[in-house]
């Protein structure tokens, strides 16, 4: 089963490869003339050896003749034909692997961001980024080299093989004896390989995920004097990869040596064979050293045969590595009669709603609450309640496990996802920017925004005086996840980003909770601003920033203990007053 997944995954490949068949044609042509217009060289030197140089009954004149005959016409087949072979090989294999392989990456890449949150959460970030570049970069060795290069030299095998059995068929049978050795030790290293190699990527998966970790978090690695166990443990881990490296070099020397020295045996065998045949007279001089210099190119296929099945099982375990990503299918897929919401009004709707992340312990028990358009619905709870899984089930990052999400009478699972999500704009507490300008970042919410309708949602968002202090205004560069930027500048451009999407339904998830006091003053504004007349969602831990909402829901232990506006949350005196007391009390 192991060797037809294999298979299958090569058979998979091959079809980012067929685009670019003449590509490889013309490599597997140039590779033949590069390999094969060498081997006239022996027939040319036995020619000149038997029938000029020891040919007594010719001139001194005429032997120069045929010399400078055949030498000039070697020449200039490796000027006009051999030159232009290499040239081609190299080119057009170079362009076919990187072709092919940006398709796969490609499509890899897309099949990464279709999945959905789940897969993030089982995945460590430096493992994917590790398959979407370590392992895409063998997959393309498998393209530039086994492909062409099996080809190319199995052409020249069977070429060299033609002119040693029309020399001597006897000699051709000894050079050919260490052949079922060749093939016994290939077979038996070629499994320990492809095991080796697995462990190699696997290891430098986890030491990418980790090393990512570390230097994305370094202010906590700082903060608590880390750096010295960080450097131990990089060191430890790199041990480890440094052990696999190992392994796969004993093997691949061994490989080497193996190959080596039955391609340095096979001369003198042949020598010791022909001389004795050429002592005998069963053999002119010639020949012997035409067979002699057709010993190179025979055992070159299987030196390079050796080093390809090293290639071949690289590309292999890369290609299995990238499969398993590519057929992981995301749960969160679209019904076949989705429909296409363009427009909603902002109803929304948990009907007995039951959620899981793991399928066994519950994380949100009989959720039900109605949202009418417009209304602005505020989540309160201890951490671990249920809060943020609640708006991250309605733009359906997740799907619910039991009852329903409802949007504008739409069950959200029969409406196209992107259609959904188009409708939904979310600010979070960890503003997320990505590497670029501010004006990209902001365009991010709308592609199509023109330059006004930016302008207009940063200063709605309270963030086109900043910006246009800086040196390059909105061409400045935000550095990566904007650590440029001050987190208030970050929370800003977020919410321009949200103006810019205009969504009819909000999510605001504790926008505000990790900013100084002016900072905050400034993007409560800008979200007073942005929430009116959208359904909005309000996730925060100060109770004064949801004194006005229209519904406040306490959550505990993912089920809603209470409902109600502010001042009736008070007079229950229940969890929520509790909640209330305990911050007042805190000022």
């Amino acid at each position: 089963m192991a060797m037809a997944g294999k298979s299958n995954n090569f058979v998979r490949f091959l079809k980012y490869v067929r685009p670019y068949t003449k590509y490889l044609i013309l490599a597997i042509i140039g590779g033949v003339i590069k390999f094969t217009v060498p081997l006239l060289l022996p027939q040319v030197t036995r020619y000149l050896l038997d029938n000029v140089f020891l040919n007594d009954a010719l001139t001194i004149e005429r032997k120069l003749h045929e010399l400078f005959w055949y030498a000039g016409g070697m020449m200039a087949i490796f000027v006009f034909i051999y030159a232009p072979g290499v040239y081609i090989r190299h080119l057009y294999a170079d362009k076919a692997s990187h072709r092919a392989v940006f398709n796969l990456r490609c499509d890899l890449y897309d099949s990464i961001l279709r999945m959905s949150a789940s897969f993030f959460a089982r995945n460590r970030s430096g493992g994917i980024i590790t398959r979407l570049i370590s392992d895409i970069q063998l997959a393309q060795n498998l393209v530039g080299n086994a492909l062409t290069n099996t080809w190319m030299d199995a052409v020249a095998l069977f070429v060299v093989l033609y002119f040693l059995f029309r020399i001597d068929t006897a000699t051709t049978v000894v050079a050919l004896s260490t052949f079922p050795v060749y093939l016994f030790f290939y077979r038996k290293f070629n499994r320990e390989i492809r095991i080796t190699t697995r462990q190699l990527q696997d290891k430098l998966s986890i030491m990418s995920s980790n090393a990512h970790e570390r230097i994305s978090g370094s202010t906590v690695v700082h903060a608590f004097t880390q750096e010295v166990n960080e450097t131990r443990r990089f060191q430890d881990e790199s041990e480890e990869l440094f052990s696999t490296n190992m392994r796969m070099i004993l093997i691949q020397s061994l490989n080497q040596a193996i190959t080596g020295t039955l391609m340095g045996l096979a001369p003198l065998i042949v020598i010791c064979f022909g001389g004795y045949r050429v002592i005998s007279s069963q053999m002119t001089v010639g020949e012997l050293i035409a067979v002699t210099m057709y010993l190179g190119p025979l055992y070159l296929p299987l030196q390079r045969f050796s080093e390809l099945n090293v290639v071949f099982a690289n590309s292999m375990v890369a290609l299995e590595r990238i499969y398993e990503i590519m057929d992981e299918k995301p749960e969160i897929v679209n019904r076949p009669d989705a429909i296409e919401l363009t427009k909603i009004t902002g109803d929304v709707e948990f009907n007995h709603v039951s959620f899981s992340y793991n399928h066994t312990c519950p994380v949100l028990r009989n959720i039900s609450f109605t949202v009418q358009a417009g209304q602005k619905i505020a989540l309160v709870g201890q951490s671990g309640s249920g809060k943020s899984t609640i708006v991250s089930l309605i733009p359906r990052f997740y799907d619910v496990g039991k009852g329903e999400i409802r949007i504008d009478g739409y069950d959200i699972r029969d409406i196209k996802v992107k259609s959904l999500r188009r409708h939904i704009g979310m600010v979070l507490q960890d503003p997320i920017l990505f590497s670029g300008t501010i004006h990209e970042n902001i365009l991010y919410g709308n592609p199509s925004a023109t330059d006004a309708e930016i302008t207009k949602a940063s200063k709605d968002a309270n963030a086109y005086d900043f910006i246009t202090t800086l040196p390059n205004g909105f061409d400045t560069e935000v550095g990566e996840r904007g650590t440029l930027l001050s987190g208030g500048q970050r929370q800003r451009i977020t919410i321009a980003r949200a103006f810019l999407k205009n969504p009819r339904i909000l999510v605001l998830d504790e926008a505000t909770s990790s900013l100084d006091s002016e900072s905050e003053g400034m993007i409560q504004d800008a979200m007073n601003s942005l929430i009116i007349g959208r359904t909005t969602f309000i996730i925060a831990h100060r109770i004064s920033t949801i004194v006005n909402a229209d519904v406040i829901l306490v959550l505990h232990q993912g089920a809603i203990v209470e409902s109600g506006t502010h001042s009736q949350l008070l007079l229950k005196g229940g969890l929520y007053q509790d909640f209330y007391e305990k911050q007042f009390e805190s000022i």
